[in-house]
């Protein structure tokens, strides 16, 4: 559930409701900045923003040290950051479809041996060569597309069309689009789509469905567009692009710097969001198994052997899987030691939700997650592969209050750049400040934000005379505490996210036509607050977004 235009609330919100229909009512949610900024575990590190005032990004890429390429979704531009500095004209404007997960997605650099710089980017092409003509005007967009540019000067150019994959979605929505492009160990390009809008082809496992297009996988070609020797699944079209397919939708893939294998995150619908190792012909199992095959999640009591297999494809269980989603997001191995030795070739992912970032070690044969982990001495939740509580997150969180994290990348300097939905870049360093002037990125760059200087207690202090609901997690109508809640006219609620992860207040209730827009407080992330103060008699019921069986209701006399 990523990547859509939508406002983000802020940490402190009061609103007064004298009507209806006074909240736009977006279809995801994302997790926005801690009121004090990022923070991460480990003491000798700090969290430094290294720009902001990006419009919605989605991936970054580095052409050198402090030279950065970054996309957004909804412009359809790539804004280049230079020591630390946005500037003003972008280095590629195409015209984008923005609808949900629609948009500039995903970019790679490839440096030639001739002195060429190679862009691949890919994108939701709009349909008239306008940006969000599929929101405004309802215009099919073109094809979810992956070109090759030139670097040259400060801008794209040459723009060579390297895949035209299917845009119109089967349910009449733009989700599932991925989009995120990996430069191989062997030179090749890999990029990971989703099943775009409910397509149920073979490549999603439908016995009876149409052959694969293309979609639901990770597709992998040569930095000429070529089809890689030796296809795995086939040596037609389109089955001889895939490196693996059954994915519903990823945000996040990278090669393991000691192995070579690739990973990628995956997001379930209302459940089992995953860790995979993605071998060379790995079928991931969507349509009809998601999380674990043993625990059908899905409740259709489909197994492996139900799967359709093509070439020398075959299933194996996910690595890690959250039973709640989280809306995981990008992946990146921390192929440095700059941040500490300890931390050297450990895998780093994000989520959307809450503007978590998580830590995970890699077992000594590194096809597995080792079940310890030194962010905490409780391993339990990595010993059954299953986070099966929300609070089983604790020990995997490395760090905090990002905003939703929509890339994760190590720079040229060695640094690990977190990219939040937010608009804002930071970066995690040594909180000594030991870095060369080599190293610096400029003045913008050296804003600390780190709880050392602005304190660590984000706690809220309500409103006065507000009356408190605590959100206390996935407890169904005791969720929100007191629940009812009865307030007069003129009154102010405040729900406070006592919970571990970020939760809602949404009016309505789930799947119906005019949720939320009574009321919406989007992402609340833990220890924050939502006020809103009630103008109008009535009763007012409500539930979380993230989790609809959390559900509460408000009396207003």
């Amino acid at each position: 559930m990523l990547f859509m235009s939508v406002l983000l609330v802020s940490m402190i919100t009061s609103s007064s409701l004298v009507g209806i229909s006074k909240f736009t009512y977006g279809a995801y949610v994302k997790a926005p900045q801690a009121p004090n900024g990022p923070t991460v575990e480990d003491d000798r590190l700090k969290v430094e923003k290294v720009v902001d005032g990006l419009n919605a990004p989605t991936s970054m890429a580095f052409l050198g040290p402090n030279d950065i390429l970054v996309t957004e979704k909804e412009t359809g531009k790539v804004m280049r950051v230079l020591d630390g500095q946005l500037q003003d004209e972008p280095a590629l404007d195409v015209n984008v479809a923005t609808s949900i997960e629609r948009g500039l997605l995903g970019i790679a650099i490839s440096k030639q041996t001739d002195g060429k710089i190679y862009v691949f980017t890919s994108y939701t092409e709009s349909g008239n060569n306008e940006d969000g003509s599929d929101v405004t005007g309802k215009i099919d967009p073109a094809g979810n597309r992956l070109y090759r540019y030139e670097y040259v000067n400060g801008h794209l150019e040459n723009p060579v069309l390297l895949l035209d994959l299917p845009a119109i979605p089967d349910n009449g929505r733009g989700e599932h689009n991925g989009g995120k492009i990996r430069i191989g160990p062997d030179n090749n390009i890999y990029y990971v789509i989703g099943e775009v809008g409910g397509h149920r082809t073979q490549a999603q496992n439908t016995a009876n469905g149409p052959e694969p297009n293309g979609l639901g996988g990770v597709l992998r070609i040569t930095q000429d567009g070529q089809i890689v020797d030796d296809p795995i699944f086939g040596d037609s079209l389109p089955l001889s692009l895939y490196y693996a397919m059954g994915i519903r939708n990823s945000f996040g893939i990278d090669f393991d710097p000691v192995t070579g294998n690739l990973w990628d995150t995956e997001n379930g619908p209302f459940t089992g969001d995953e860790i995979n190792l993605v071998y060379p012909g790995f079928n991931s199992g969507w349509a009809l198994i998601q999380g674990p095959s043993y625990d059908d999640l899905l409740g259709n009591g489909a197994g492996p052997d139900e799967l359709v297999m093509f070439g020398k494809s075959s299933y194996s269980e996910p690595k890690l899987t959250w039973i709640t989603p989280i809306g995981i997001t990008a992946l990146k191995f921390m192929n440095s030691d700059k941040m500490g030795k300890e931390y050297q070739n450990d895998m780093f992912v994000g989520d959307i939700n809450n503007g978590l970032l998580y830590r995970f070690i890699l077992n000594n044969a590194r096809d597995d997650l080792s079940a310890t982990n030194t962010n905490s001495t409780d391993t339990n939740p990595l010993s059954d592969k299953e986070i099966n509580d929300p609070r089983e997150n604790q020990p995997l969180v490395f760090g905090q209050g990002f905003g939703g994290i929509t890339d994760i990348e190590v720079g040229p300097d060695g640094y690990l750049y977190v990219l939040s939905y937010t608009g804002t870049l930071f970066k995690i360093v040594p909180s000594t400040n030991n870095m060369t002037a080599d190293e610096s990125l400029g003045n913008n760059s050296q804003e600390n934000i780190s709880a050392q200087e602005n304190g660590d207690d984000q706690n809220p202090t309500p409103p006065n005379g507000s009356n408190s609901v605590i959100i206390m997690g996935l407890k169904g109508d005791k969720s929100y505490s007191p629940n009812p809640i009865t307030v007069e006219r003129g009154q102010t609620i405040t729900w406070y996210n006592g919970d571990t992860i970020s939760h809602t207040v949404t009016s309505g209730h789930d799947n119906e036509g005019d949720s939320g827009q009574a009321f919406d407080s989007k992402a609340i992330i833990p220890n924050q607050y939502y006020s809103l103060t009630f103008d109008n008699s009535g009763t007012y019921p409500y539930y979380c977004f993230y989790h609809p069986s959390m559900v509460g209701e408000i009396i207003v006399n």
